[in-house]
């Protein structure tokens, strides 16, 4: 069959545009992909990552902006992948897969010693309100707790040396006798765990001190013994490391005991000078161990599930950024590490914006795009940049399954 003159020049044009998009395509192994597949009891991810990074499951929830982790973050290699879930997590619901890698960059200090403004002595402790966007600092060595901007302008000073139960003629009540830590949120309040008092005081949303949260006045059930690390979980309880009891205490934002974890000994379960902690939104709770050289993790209940210990030696702080990954500071290689939850380092830093290295980091704070190490040796706060960078690809899923 002979065609027409106005015919060909037409299919030289579709021809020739199919042959350049064809071109163009990148192949299946150089994009990410996702394909779900739904069954009675289970949900596959088969999944292509075009790069190595970490990855996360995760599924939004609806009318919230938050979204639910439902697996990971885990470090992979470039690759294909398959991961199964129960099905009940995922029918119904919608969400994405996430590849991307976190880069920690240094970019200014905040600090040097002595007792002025913007001075510190050995700071222990910090913790950042991500509501007011300030950073509040454990001066162990100045018996205080000092309030910064995002920048390191110093915004106010709580505390100050006293005996707290000492004679209330000479001692102010809110006057503090080496703080360890620092914990921001539950109400706006925040608490400060006062070692050489063996208390947790709580000052209120408009900062004034109201007094201690634990233990009560005259009650020698609860008695502490030199408390380090304080963090307030998602559910407004207070989480304490009772440092010389070897022993973690959940208390309630009304001062209850709820339960404790830890002790002295040599078991998987057991501590020996703990000095941070934290706890994610599923109430998985991470230990700096320091004494066994690990971070301890646990269940919501206290149940162990495992250890971290990749380039560890004697970890002081420990913080879970908002994607799910761990931060740990060394007081004996200097270095602040990023772990996966099951314990592999991604990456690390060991000095500042200025080359100069950390000396005994003890703590850590971060929020989306912030990363505040505490640099006990050198008495100063090093502000560092967290760029993510990430490659998402959604996935829904319908309530029909194939049974």
């Amino acid at each position: 069959m002979r065609i027409s003159k106005p015919v060909l020049p037409i299919f030289l044009v579709l021809f020739l545009m199919c042959f350049a998009v064809n071109a163009t395509a990148q192949p299946l192994e150089n994009r990410m992909w996702v394909k779900l597949t739904i069954a009675s009891d289970s949900a596959e991810f088969r999944f292509n990552l075009p790069e190595d990074g970490c990855v996360s499951i995760l599924s939004t929830v609806q009318g919230r902006k938050q979204v639910e982790r439902l697996w990971g973050p885990g470090q992979m290699k470039k690759g294909t992948y398959r991961i199964s879930l129960p099905a009940g997590k995922v029918t119904g619901h919608s969400g994405f897969v996430e590849l991307f890698n976190v880069l920690m960059q240094p970019e200014g200090e905040t600090g040097s010693r002595g007792n002025g403004e913007r001075q510190f002595n050995n700071p222990t402790g910090i913790d950042y309100d991500k509501i007011r966007k300030e950073i509040f600092v454990a001066d162990t060595g100045n018996d205080r707790v000092i309030r910064l901007s995002e920048n390191g302008r110093q915004v106010a000073v709580h505390g100050g040396f006293g005996i707290s139960f000492g004679d209330r003629s000479e001692e102010r009540e809110d006057s503090l006798d080496d703080p360890y830590d620092v914990a921001t949120g539950g109400f706006s309040n925040f608490y400060i765990s006062d070692q050489n008092n063996r208390r947790v005081c709580i000052f209120d949303s408009y900062r004034s001190y109201r007094g201690n949260l634990f233990p009560k006045d005259n009650d020698r059930r609860n008695q502490l013994d030199r408390p380090r690390g304080i963090k307030v979980d998602s559910e407004n309880n207070i989480w304490l490391v009772d440092g010389r009891a070897d022993r973690v205490i959940k208390i309630s934002s009304t001062g209850d005991r709820l339960f404790e974890l830890g002790g002295f000994g040599f078991s998987t379960l057991q501590l020996k000078d703990p000095t941070q902690i934290d706890v994610n939104i599923q109430g998985e709770i991470y230990i700096a161990d320091r004494g066994k050289g690990r971070i301890a993790v646990f269940d919501r209940l206290g149940s162990f599930i495992t250890e971290m210990r990749d380039h560890l030696k004697t970890p002081t702080g420990v913080a879970i950024d908002p994607d799910g990954l761990i931060l740990v500071c060394d007081d004996t290689t200097d270095e602040l590490g990023l772990y996966t939850p099951k314990g592999i380092r991604v990456a690390f830093i060991d000095r500042a914006s200025d080359d100069s290295v950390f000396r005994k980091p003890s703590d850590i704070a971060v929020c989306e795009e912030k990363i505040f190490l505490l640099d006990t040796g050198n008495h100063r706060v090093v502000h560092i940049k967290r760029q993510k960078q990430a490659t998402i690809v959604p996935w829904q899923a319908t309530d029909t399954v194939i049974k």
